[in-house]
């Protein structure tokens, strides 16, 4: 009797643990992002003067396995401001932040091409690949007024958009007689069955950003 009131003190014992330890580690995490949340209010504070009472807030993002923290913060009169600090509430320079961006979205490519599509291409087969090709391309303001003509009008206008966007490496893919399958009308996307080494040339070109292998469920 002894040893099972034992046992099920200790059971108890790890039972509650977790959950506490679990609780005190997201206490601990909250409290470094308020206290990270509190120098961001100053580094602005110190930027332009206002009162750190008279800043809020409004979005946090922390980017993965950098130590950096994002904040947008708001004043009284809606104006915004962008912070970025590392785990030690230094503030983060543009450029170093845009290169800790970079970093993370090179993550699982070499160079433009996604790792699995630069495999399949070092294996020495030239037999086309089915790829998606994604361009760069200016950001298109999101639509938000609630009438159906100019709704129309702005689809209309982002066809038009992307459409120019797509036509050179269209015109590349048809004069070296590959299959164009697929010109996404509302984003900057091509998909088409490409040689490897077309696909290397055409990574080089500046106007493409990213080349991915396509994946469906089932065929086009």
């Amino acid at each position: 009797m002894q040893k099972f009131l034992g046992l099920t003190i200790g059971l108890f014992a790890v039972i509650c643990f977790v959950p506490t330890a679990a609780f005190s580690l997201l206490l601990s995490e909250n409290q470094t992002l308020n206290n990270l949340a509190e120098k961001a209010k100053l580094e602005v504070s110190k930027t332009t003067g206002i009162s750190t009472d008279h800043l809020s807030i409004a979005n946090t993002a922390t980017l993965a396995h950098t130590g950096i923290t994002r904040f947008k913060l708001r004043d009284i009169q809606g104006n915004m401001y962008d912070v970025s600090l590392d785990s030690a509430g230094n503030q983060i320079s543009r450029e170093a932040l845009e290169q800790a961006i970079q970093a993370i979205n090179n993550k699982g490519f070499v160079g433009k091409l996604e790792a699995e599509l630069a495999n399949r291409i070092a294996q020495g087969s030239n037999s086309p690949i089915r790829v998606v090709f994604y361009l760069r391309a200016k950001t298109v303001r999101p639509y938000g007024q609630p009438n159906r003509a100019e709704y129309q009008n702005y689809l209309n206008t982002l066809r038009s958009h992307y459409a120019v966007i797509q036509q050179p490496v269209v015109n590349q893919l048809q004069e070296s007689n590959q299959r164009v399958i697929y010109q996404s009308l509302y984003t900057p996307m091509v998909v088409a069955e490409v040689t490897p080494s077309l696909i290397q040339a055409i990574a080089t070109r500046s106007d493409v950003e990213r080349i991915y292998l396509e994946r469906r469920g089932s065929p086009r």
